[in-house]
Parts: structure tokens; C-alpha cells; sequence
């Protein structure tokens, strides 16, 4: 009887590891594939609030200086989550990988949880 109640608690665990992760790898590629695709208000969505007053912000404004050819050759950009390392409670790293027609390259995205929800942390630093 023991070994099953302790097998019950372990499942009920890793479910619940499981589900984290999963929420924490959908907002990493919610984020990741708005932003390279040029789609900065979609990208609100799934960022922390400093990433918006700060990144976001700024690609807003940079966005009216690039051409619409170079967004065009740029695009779609595909997202692959390559890894999710969870740091606490309340961080994590997630690796993705980049494809665009002209670039080709893997980053780490930083994920705070914020009320409940996983968020994309990646303001400019001052």
C-alpha cells in the first residue's frame, strides 16, 4: 500500500513538473516567433512588463527605419525550443533556435513567472 501511495506522489509530481514546463516552453515560443517575425505587438503578450517598456518600445521605434523588402527577405522565421532549464520557482532559461531565410542562429531566452504566468525577461539594461 505505501509503495503505491508513494508511486501516486511521484506521478502527481512529475505531471506537475511536466505542465510547467510545457507552459514555460509555449510562452518562450509565443514570444520568440512574434518578435522574429517583426510582430512586436503580439510579442506584449507573453513578456514581462520591463521587456515591454524597454525592448519592445524600442523595436517598436526602430521599426519605422527598416525597409519592408529586408522584413520581407526576412521572413517567416521559424522557432525551434531546443531546451528548458528550470532555475527556481520562478525562473527559467529556455535555448531556441532561429531560421529565417537569411539568418540561422540559436539564443537563451530568460522566463521570469509573474502571477502565475511564464514570461519572456529580456529588457534592454541600463
Amino acid at each position: 500500500m505505501r509503495n503505491i501511495l508513494f508511486m501516486g506522489l511521484l506521478l502527481v509530481l512529475f505531471t506537475a513538473c511536466d505542465s510547467e514546463k510545457s507552459q514555460i516552453e509555449q510562452s518562450a515560443y509565443e514570444y520568440s516567433v512574434a518578435v522574429a517575425n517583426y510582430n512586436i505587438d503580439d510579442a506584449e503578450a507573453y513578456c514581462t512588463e520591463e521587456t515591454s517598456t524597454t525592448f519592445l518600445k524600442t523595436a517598436r521605434y526602430l521599426m519605422q527605419f527598416v525597409d519592408s523588402n529586408y522584413i520581407a527577405s526576412d521572413t517567416p522565421a521559424t522557432i525551434d525550443i531546443v531546451s528548458v532549464n528550470r532555475l527556481s520557482d520562478t525562473t527559467a532559461s529556455v535555448v531556441f533556435h532561429k531560421q529565417t531565410p537569411i539568418k540561422d542562429f540559436s539564443d537563451t531566452l530568460e522566463m521570469l513567472k509573474r502571477d502565475g504566468k511564464w514570461l519572456a525577461h529580456a529588457p534592454i539594461k541600463k
